[in-house]
Parts: C-alpha cells; sequence; structure tokens
C-alpha cells in the first residue's frame, strides 16, 4: 500500500487568528512534495507572504532531486559543477553541514543516499522490496567519504569545482531541505519584524515569537500507532522548531512486514531497531530536521552518547523524544516539566533520560539555550 504524506506534527489549539486586532489568514503553499503553511497573525502582509513564498521556490528550485530543473538534480546527472555557478552558493550553505554531520555520525546520517531512495522507490504507486543483489549493487554508490571534503573552518574548504568521487553517485536533501527553509522563513520575519508566527512545512513545526498572552506554544507530537488521530504527546515550548522522523510517514507492506522510508545507508534496507519516530526540540529548524533522520538511524543510546559532538555542528543544544513499537517513550531530562501525554496513558509514564551530557552552549543559534 502507499501511504500518503500527511503532515508529522499538529499544532494545537491554534486558530490562526489574531488575539486582538484585524485577523489575518496564514497562507498555504504546495513546496518540496508537501503543503507548507505559514501564518504571520497580525503582521502578515502581502509582501512578506510573497518573500516567503518565493524563498521556498528558490530552495525547491535549487535542492529538489526530482526536478530536472534543479540544480541538485543537474548535479546529480553530470556528477560535477564549478562552484562559481549560479545557485552554488546557496546549495553548498546546505551542503556543508550535512557533509560535517555524516562524517561525525559514520555515515549514519548519508546524503549520498540518493541511489538508494531510487531504487526503493516508496513514493511510487507500487513499491516493492528490490533484490539483494540490486541494493548491493547501488550500496556500492552510496559512501559521504566519496563526496568533496568540508573542513570545520569553511572558507578556504571550497573547492574550484564540485565533483562527486564515484561514478553514478548522487544526493539527496529530503532530510534537511525543510529545516533549512524554515530556518531562512525565520530570517525573513526577524527582518520584517513579525511578532509571532507558527510555521509548518509539511509537519516540520517552527514556532516563531511568544503568544500575546505569554504562554508557551503548544505542539502536537504524532501516535505512531494512529497517526491520523488525536496526539500522543503534547509539548510546551517557546521560539524553536519541532520536528519529528516516523515510520508511519511513508511506507508499503510486503509479504505482511512493512517497509518505511527511513534507510540505514550502511545495509541498504529500512531501519529496523525499535523505534517507530524521533522527535528533535531545538532552536534550528535545520539541526532539527537533520538529527531526527540520525538519531533514529543510530538509535536512542549511540544518539544520545555523541550529543555533545552534534550540538557543536549547529551551536545549539538538541532535546529528543523517542517513541518505540511497543508504545514505550523516552525524552531527555530537560523537557521533564513540558513533555507529557495528551490524553490517556493507559498506565504508561515518560522515560526522561537522566545524566546526558550537552556541549556548554551560552549562546545558541536561533536564541538562547533550550
Amino acid at each position: 500500500m502507499r501511504k500518503v504524506i500527511s503532515g508529522i506534527l499538529t499544532v494545537l489549539s491554534l486558530t490562526f487568528v489574531s488575539c486582538r486586532g484585524k485577523k489575518v489568514p496564514a497562507q498555504s503553499f504546495i513546496c518540496m512534495d508537501t503543503v507548507c503553511s505559514v501564518n504571520l497573525y497580525e503582521d502578515g502582509t502581502e509582501k512578506i507572504y510573497k518573500e516567503v513564498s518565493d524563498r521556498l521556490l528558490k530552495i525547491e528550485k535549487t535542492f529538489s532531486a526530482t526536478d530536472p530543473e534543479s540544480f541538485t538534480y543537474k548535479l546529480n546527472k553530470t556528477g560535477s559543477v564549478k562552484t562559481g555557478a549560479a545557485g552554488f552558493d546557496d546549495f553548498y550553505s546546505l551542503y556543508f553541514p550535512s557533509w560535517i554531520v555524516s562524517s561525525l555520525s559514520d555515515g549514519a546520517f548519508d546524503i549520498s543516499v540518493n541511489p538508494l531512495i531510487q531504487l526503493w522507490d516508496i513514493k511510487s504507486e507500487n513499491p516493492k522490496v528490490p533484490a539483494p543483489d540490486d541494493i548491493e549493487e547501488v550500496l556500492s554508490k552510496v559512501n559521504w567519504k566519496n563526496l568533496p571534503e568540508c573542513k570545520m573552518s569553511g572558507g578556504d574548504s571550497v573547492p574550484e569545482s564540485f565533483s562527486f568521487g564515484k561514478e553514478g553517485m548522487s544526493i539527496n536533501f529530503g532530510a534537511v531541505a525543510k529545516g533549512y527553509a524554515a530556518d531562512c522563513i525565520c530570517g525573513i520575519l526577524r527582518r520584517n519584524k513579525v511578532r509571532k508566527a507558527i510555521i509548518d512545512l509539511g509537519g516540520n513545526i517552527y514556532c516563531f515569537g511568544k503568544k500575546e498572552n505569554g504562554k508557551p506554544w503548544t505542539v502536537g507530537i504524532k501516535n505512531p500507532e494512529n497517526p491520523g488521530g488525536s496526539p500522543l504527546l503534547k509539548l510546551a515550548t517557546e521560539q524553536t522548531s519541532v520536528v519529528t522522523s516516523g515510520t508511519y510517514e511513508r511506507f508499503f507492506e510486503e509479504d505482511g512486514k512493512k517497509y518505511h522510508h527511513i534507510m540505514n545507508p550502511k545495509t541498504g534496507y529500512p531501519v529496523d531497531n525499535g523505534l517507530s519516530s524521533v522527535t528533535i526540540i531545538c532552536p534550528s529548524s535545520l539541526a532539527a530536521d537533520t538529527y531526527s533522520t540520525t538519531f533514529f538511524v543510530l538509535g536512542q543510546e549511540e544518539a544520545l552518547r555523541r550529543l555533545s559532538d552534534f550540538e557543536k555542528v549547529f551551536v545549539t543544544n538538541l532535546e529528543a523524544v523517542f517513541i518505540y513499537n511497543d508504545g514505550s517513550v523516552s525524552a531527555t531530562s530537560g523537557l521533564k516539566g513540558k513533555l507529557d501525554f495528551y490524553g490517556d496513558a493507559d498506565g504508561r509514564k515518560i522515560n526522561f533520560i537522566q545524566d546526558v551530557k550537552h556541549f556548554n552552549v551560552t549562546t545558541a543559534f536561533g536564541g538562547g539555550q533550550f
């Protein structure tokens, strides 16, 4: 069966109406293979919404792996591009952190996974499990180490030309592009002095600014067993991004087994580690988007063991929620008092993980330590 793309998270108790003043409708755009909604409340104007829409379309034209006119598609087809080419600066601004995380995660997160995504083709009408020989052949083209190297210092690390190190390689920004887009929108809102907004890019949520009543935003985290029903968890949060990767987003079943879209770049098969979803909460939407996938592939123990190193990349602290196939929930201790079950917990309790070592952040990206 084909899993229809749906939002990962839902924002609870929001009517998209300003508490005071004239009602300003939210705007929705079809972009990046999903519905993107932005609500600027009383500060919304046609000019700002158009600026947001134009930026989203430009990001899609840069990072789409399926649009023949996009920068990334053309790079994947030719395998090489001059760094002075139009669109390269935008491309590299997302490639750089993606390559760094690929390195730090030892390939658990790997932007060169596109050949594997194409082989499985889970978005198609009739997906099926590929033959083992086909998976093995495609895996020979998946390895971040064969991509142009980046250095944490940046600057002179950008080469004169950008070329794949092995024929047949291609890259995919599907796991990070929406997070990057949300951060770009936040930049537009800051320049236009927007006081509060909700950004929902296909379920990637950014709660921008504060409510007029001083209360935090409430975000629902979906129940993997019933993603179309009521949320499993509710999170109180301010000025931060909330992004989930889950097995229920896109999947198919074959011979009674479920195959989802989150691939293990090392095995060539969907990740099978007992997790149903991973949610990341932090001020950088790019970080949240990147690490929701990374943490899912690594699993809870290994992801949290490397947490401090991952936080250094974006200079921000991360909080995480892990939901397992058996319905159990674990979360980092920084969410205690902010995270709870939405309804009847059936006797379950959230296991708040103690002694998680965070990077010592004094000024986090996007506005303060979480």
